[in-house]
């Protein structure tokens, strides 16, 4: 028996090095989950990062702004 630690942080024993194959034989097989669902795309103004930098009113450097492109979310809908 040996214990191993999951990519959550828990602990979890085995009974073997067979039954420690066949669970990650299981979850590699498995078809990964998509990031965001397909009619969303990431916006092209700011990157997926929902604020870009503007010019600051006295002159001195960069602030950041909400995206006006994405609404500041961060994505936009296909159409």
């Amino acid at each position: 028996m040996f214990v191993v630690h999951d990519p959550c942080g828990l602990m979890v024993a085995y009974e073997s090095w067979t039954a420690w194959r066949e669970e990650h034989r299981r979850t590699a097989a498995a078809e990964p989950a998509p990031l965001c669902p397909s009619d969303v795309s990431f916006c092209a103004v700011c990157w997926g990062q929902a604020k870009i930098y503007a010019p600051a009113r006295n002159g001195e450097g960069l602030v950041p702004v909400p995206c006006g492109t994405c609404d500041a979310t961060g994505i936009v809908r296909n159409r």
